[in-house]
Order: C-alpha cells, then structure tokens, then sequence
C-alpha cells in the first residue's frame, strides 16, 4: 500500500524559466497536500505575490519579482507599458508597477507591484521568457502614457527611442496612437513627429521646437549630412541653417560619453567632429541640452548673433545631404 509522502521527501518542482517559483496550483499537481503546503508557506516558503511560492525567506530580486508577477496574472496575460519597454532594451527610470494586458473576460485588478488592465484587441507578442509574455514597443508606450504615470518628457524620449532602434515604425506607432485619448497620449505624438521630421533624441525635437517657434532664422534641416565637396564626411549636426552655413550641436556627455567597439572616445571624436566642421568654414554653435529646457532664450540670443555674421559671410564650401536624399 503506497504511503503519502512525508514533509520531508517532498521536494520543490523546478520549472524551466520560473527562476525558482511555483504557483500553488503547480505545487498541487507535483504531489503536495493542502496542509503541507499551508504548513511550508507558514515556516519555510513566502509568497510574493498571492498563490506564488518562493521555496525559502531570503530576498526575492527584481527579475523574479517580475516572474511572480507573470504568474500571478496568469498565463494570457501581456506585459506592456514602462516595464515591457525596458525588457525590450530601451533605459527606463526604475517602474514600481508592471501593467499586463489580460483579455476583455479577465478581471481587472492590482496587488502590490502589479496592475492587470482588459482589453478586447488581440495584442502583438515579440518575446517570450517562461512565463513571462512581452508585447510591442508601439503598444507598450501607448499603454505607458495612458494607463501609467511617466513625466511626458520621458515619453517623447522613449518614442523617439523605439522607433531609433527600429523596434516599431512609424506607421504602426501613428495607427496605434489613433486608438488612444489624444491628451493621455500627445508626448507620444510629439516623439513620433520629431522622429519623422528628422530629429533623432528628444534635445532635437526642443531644438526644433524653439528655432522654429522663433521665426526669425532660416530654414532648420535636422540630421542632414555635411560632407566636403569631394564627398568627405564631415559630421551631422543636430541642426544646420544652410543660408547662414551655421551648425549647431548639441552636446550630451550623457549621450556620447564611453567607447565604441573599437576603443574609441565617443566624447573626443564629436568634439573632433566639430572641428572638422569650423575648418571647413561652418560656424558651430553648442547648446547643453539643460539650456536648451531651462534657458532657451539665452540659446537663441547667442545664436542669432552667430546666425547674422553668417548671412553676411560668403557660404562655406559644404554639401548638405539631406536624411531622406541618402
């Protein structure tokens, strides 16, 4: 006659991809009773998020939270929103909520660290990892600005961000954004408008917005290519106002700062790269991207001072290439 299991020859399932963890359901099925499990989660396990066990009392990091997390919405739920972003690459500030997308006859609920939201789309899944399900940039960052709480500056910079990397298009972000509340979501827009317009980080698009808005310059071309007239590559300022042949950079250690693959000082080469460009006869003007959010008008006043000199000046011996002519 087969005798039950004692406490002690029961062992903990290890599940591929779970980091350790165990619903009480896949306890249950591995052969443990209800009143040994209820006295193991009251001893030796915890529970991090309900009807989650971890097998020991020690400090559950924040990928296996994650997985708790997965597990607790079940197996049709989606991550989305800020969490999925940065599981897709893109540098996030530290999200204290993951929001997964469960199916229009789920039930809608939070706990902790963890927000399930219905919805009747079917979504998109670009990665899987155990039971953790993962769905698109374009409809992370819309699930983002609506259903999350996130500074609208680092909206814009992660939409500029996924669609940089080539994670979404611009297309399927736009057809996206259309289904969303217009005010929840126009930092996204914002992103999406100066990555089509040719700005590629979130200081070029207030570059834009504040040369622009000024209306007293010329005609400001984004990531256009600037190359000697026998085609030598000169650089690719983040604007260029050609009638005046003035190129304005704007300088981020934050974005430039470390080495290539190669070795290379990233901080040395774009100061170098300026250099090529006054020896060729292009003004440069720089702007720190703090100025350009907090005091753009002393930006302006100086550049329209180097802006004046150059439509005075004969134009330098540059060819301008433009991003969609390449």
């Amino acid at each position: 006659m087969l005798q039950p299991m004692s406490q002690q020859e029961r062992t903990f399932p290890h599940i591929e991809g779970q980091r350790g963890l165990a619903t009480v359901a896949q306890l249950l099925g591995a052969g443990w009773t209800t009143s040994s499990l209820r006295h193991a989660r009251r001893t030796r396990f915890q529970e991090p998020m309900p009807r989650v066990v971890a097998p020991h009392r020690g400090r559950v990091d924040g990928a296996t939270a994650l997985v708790a997390a997965a597990l607790w919405a079940g197996p049709r739920a989606v991550l989305t929103g800020g969490v999925a972003l940065g599981r897709l690459g893109i540098e996030v500030s530290p999200q204290h909520v993951a929001t997964f997308v469960i199916p229009e006859t789920g039930r809608a609920r939070e706990h902790d660290r963890a927000r399930l939201i219905r919805s009747t789309r079917e979504l998109e899944v670009v990665r899987r990892s155990g039971p953790l399900v993962v769905t698109g940039a374009a409809r992370a960052i819309a699930d983002a600005a609506v259903h999350e709480s996130h500074r609208p500056e680092d909206l814009e910079h992660w939409s500029i961000a996924v669609l940089q990397r080539g994670l979404t298009t611009p297309e399927v972000l736009e057809q996206e954004l259309w289904l969303r509340p217009r005010a929840k979501v126009e930092a996204v827009w914002r992103g999406l408008a100066g990555f089509v317009d040719g700005a590629w980080s979130r200081p070029e698009v207030a570059l834009r917005r504040e040369v622009d808005g000024d209306g007293g310059f010329p005609p400001l071309l984004t990531n256009c290519r600037l190359e000697t007239l026998e085609g030598q590559l000169l650089g690719t300022p983040d604007g260029y106002l050609e009638e005046a042949g003035t190129a304005i950079q704007v300088h981020s250690r934050a974005h430039h700062q470390g080495f290539d693959d190669a070795g290379g000082d990233l901080w040395g080469r774009t100061v170098e790269k300026d250099s090529d460009l006054v020896a060729a006869g292009v003004r440069v003007v720089g702007v720190t991207p703090w100025t350009l959010y907090t005091k753009p008008q002393r930006f302006l006043n100086r550049l329209r001072q180097v802006v004046a000199l150059g439509l005075e000046s004969p134009r330098p011996a540059v060819r301008v290439v433009r991003r969609d002519a390449a």
